[in-house]
């Protein structure tokens, strides 16, 4: 699939009208309860008002989920999940705000009568928001007729999913190609209707009854053919785009990209680069030397209990690949047994080689510590692919093509495959082929704000212990 790049300038007014409303549906209830409480004369509380509406707009102006999920509960599940930011904004402030515990009651009153009402009305606003957006795209001056030419994988899965995405507005009326493709009868609706050879769609073209064409290029390498269709579709006016349809583009998320004025087709590349990769570094540095230091006292804990419990070092080090496949040392508190030298196992549920405190090291995740070292080493990175053991890797890159790619940055102690349920054992290559595709997601996507976003989940993962053994 295409990955959208730039949102155009009509879904970025949507999107930061979304912004202003949820921005609203979050401030003005805190402005009212705290007047009621009469809360406004305390120092600077009156700050929190334009804080929460800063947040709370950053955080939704960008909810591109909006006009992409298809359903509305897995929507309003992820909305929970950031106006959550929003809330633990609003702790954070408040604890730094109010010294006097005489108010706290009133304070604590203020934080759970303005959860009751602010998050009802920021689902409510985004789940009308969706529905504005989707009348407004399907009036009849803003829906499209779309139309294919040629039907491979990648348009199969496109024309799928604009079918099952009303939202957008685009209608898809079917496919021209020189000959119709093989329904899979498992998935009868994958394919539109077949409307005929190309020559049949330039009288339908050239009268404006389709809005876009999206074109494959490789059933077109006959350059006269070629040059036929495509000087037929540059006489007309509709809106053309091409889906890439090669072995390399399948199950890989592609994006436009310009380098030197000249635009190209990117299969993987990677935003942390010149001062994004500097910024990322700085809060490694920050985050991770203030871990360190809050932590010292649990890690010693940690190294008293694997030493008591067990024969062997209390550190397990393991050679595995670091950024662009560079070997490096990755550290773990040691959580089995010494090794008897066998054939290196993943570990797996009720595995009998794990100690007795390496159970709950590993539940707790808290044999991942030591690799903060690799962070403020800068071997590793707080957020980013989990490293794989060698042998592991040697394996996986022969069986799954592109595994390597994951190497592209620094590995992390928790990553964006972890924190979507993919933590733990490997144990089938499907499991792999999951975790690489959310490796390559967050590699291709990255940010401060989704590191940010992956460290607080994992905060949470961890608590739940989910695939933790």
């Amino acid at each position: 699939m295409l990955r959208a790049g730039q949102l155009t300038l009509h879904y970025s007014a949507l999107m930061v009208l979304i912004g202003l409303s949820c921005a609203l549906c979050n401030v003005l209830p805190f402005y009212v309860l705290s007047l009621h409480l009469d809360l406004e004369s305390l120092g600077d509380f009156f700050w929190i008002r334009y804080l929460i509406f800063g947040v709370s707009f950053m955080a939704f102006a960008n909810f591109r989920q909006l006009i992409t999920a298809r359903n509305m509960w897995w929507l309003l599940g992820r909305g929970i999940v950031r106006w959550i930011w929003v809330l633990l904004t609003v702790l954070l402030s408040l604890i730094y705000i109010v010294h006097d515990n005489t108010v706290l009651p009133a304070v604590g009153r203020l934080i759970y009568e303005w959860m009751a009402v602010a998050l009802p009305l920021q689902l409510l606003c985004l789940a009308l928001g969706r529905r504005i957006i989707y009348q407004f795209n399907n009036t009849a001056m803003n829906r499209r007729k779309a139309v294919f030419f040629g039907m491979g994988p990648q348009a199969r899965t496109l024309s799928l999913r604009l079918r099952r995405s009303p939202i957008l507005g685009i209608e898809v009326m079917g496919y021209y190609a020189a000959k119709p493709v093989t329904c899979d009868d498992r998935k009868p609706d994958s394919v539109p209707p077949y409307l005929g050879a190309h020559e049949s769609a330039w009288p339908r073209i050239k009268a404006s009854e389709f809005d876009i064409v999206f074109i494959q290029p490789y059933d077109y390498y006959d350059e006269e053919l070629s040059t036929r269709i495509f000087g037929q579709l540059y006489d007309s006016t509709t809106t053309i785009y091409m889906v890439p349809e090669t072995r390399w583009a399948e199950d890989v998320t592609l994006s436009g990209a310009e380098i030197a004025g000249i635009p190209l087709l990117s299969i993987h590349d990677t935003p942390i680069i010149g001062v994004a990769r500097l910024f990322k570094r700085l809060m490694d540095l920050v985050l991770g030397g203030l871990a360190f230091a809050l932590l010292s006292p649990v890690m010693l804990i940690v190294a008293v209990a694997v030493r008591i419990d067990s024969r062997g070092p209390i550190l397990f080090r393991q050679v595995r690949y670091g950024e662009r496949g560079q070997s490096i040392n990755v550290y773990k508190f040691r959580s089995m047994y010494a090794e008897d030298g066998g054939p290196l196992r993943q570990v797996s549920r009720s595995d009998p080689r794990v100690t007795r405190v390496g159970k709950f090291l590993r539940r707790s995740s808290l044999d991942e510590l030591p690799q903060l070292i690799n962070v403020l080493a800068g071997s590793m990175s707080l957020v980013g692919p989990r490293p794989h053991a060698v042998v592991h890797n040697e394996l996986y890159r022969q069986q799954i093509n592109g595994y390597m790619l994951r190497h592209s940055i620094k590995p992390g102690i928790t990553g964006w495959a972890q924190v979507n349920g993919l933590r733990g054992e490997t144990d089938t290559l499907e499991k792999m082929q999951r975790r690489l595709k959310y490796d390559r997601y967050y590699i291709t996507h990255w940010s401060l704000g989704l590191d940010i976003r992956i460290l607080f989940l994992t905060a949470w993962t961890v608590i739940r212990g989910d695939n933790a053994y």
